[in-house]
């Protein structure tokens, strides 16, 4: 509808190093984590370890994406950043097997540079279970967890009433793929409205994989007409035979019921194809 860290037995990524090629066409990058003045950040995804099973991790109950939007001050507890984030990590990442969930986890701790002492702290989450099992096993962690006590402030996980994407698509000339400047011929949005992130990754994510990471005519621009506008195809066709760089940036903005009505996460997650390992170094081939 429109609208890397070691914690056995899980291998965590950290998101701030990560860019995982899903083909040899394509990458797939959660945004580099900027550095901030006397903050400490690490994130962490699980996204990139089970993309490549999404089709096998079905799950038949309809259960909400769970949100982690909470911060605390940490002035009077003597903990150095070190000390903090082992804490988050061992109570909000760790008990979530890749396999099973798929979260994005941003981690920040503030300290006082004269004495290296955690001043406060800041998660932003999201978290969805990948099969029925999974449900159960968040159940039963939520009824442990949800409202306990995490450095001093209530760790709340809340359900996330629905899911907005803006898709964003830009499309054009790019020298090395790697850095600017990226001379975009034509760029576009449109918005759809998921249940939950689980929802989202089903249906956009698993057509991306499969049509967009291609210059075959019969597969991006029905893509382009279902995702971004109805005949888009008409009007990309001239522009992707003269492009040979596509972003895909799907910006997720969740709906919730109790707070501030909308949570965004620091992480931003997008799709790059580069058209240059193509024989004829453009994002369409001609139609036989």
């Amino acid at each position: 509808m429109r609208f890397n860290h070691f914690i056995a037995p899980l291998v965590l990524l950290p998101v701030c190093a990560l860019s995982q090629p899903q083909n040899d066409k394509g990458d797939v990058f959660l945004s580099k984590i900027p550095i901030s003045k006397n903050a400490f950040v690490k994130s962490y995804s699980s996204e990139p370890a089970e993309l490549k099973l999404l089709e096998s991790n079905t799950r038949s109950i309809d259960y909400p994406t769970q949100i982690i939007r909470i911060s605390g001050s940490l002035e009077s507890q003597q903990l150095d950043c070190d000390q903090v984030h082992a804490e988050i990590l061992e109570k909000v990442v760790a008990p979530f097997a890749p396999d099973k969930f798929t979260y994005n986890t941003y981690i920040s701790c503030s300290y006082n540079p004269d004495t290296n002492m955690a001043t406060g702290f800041l998660i932003n989450s999201y978290l969805d279970p990948l099969t029925d099992d999974a449900v159960e096993l968040l159940e039963t962690y939520l009824a442990k967890n949800n409202g306990s006590n995490l450095l001093g402030t209530p760790l709340t996980f809340e359900p996330a009433k629905a899911l907005v994407v803006a898709l964003t698509i830009s499309a054009g000339m790019k020298k090395n793929p790697n850095k600017p400047p990226f001379v975009e011929y034509k760029q576009d949005r449109n918005n759809f409205y998921f249940k939950s992130n689980y929802e989202m990754r089903n249906k956009l994510f698993t057509d991306i994989y499969q049509n967009f990471f291609t210059n075959d005519p019969n597969k991006i621009l029905p893509f382009l007409d279902k995702w971004i506008f109805v005949n888009a195809s008409s009007v990309y066709e001239a522009i992707l035979m003269d492009s040979n760089f596509v972003e895909l940036q799907p910006e997720r903005i969740f709906l919730m019921e109790n707070g501030e009505q909308i949570f965004v996460s620091n992480l931003k997650y997008y799709f790059t194809h580069n058209c240059n390992r193509y024989s004829n170094h453009r994002c369409l081939q001609p139609q036989a």
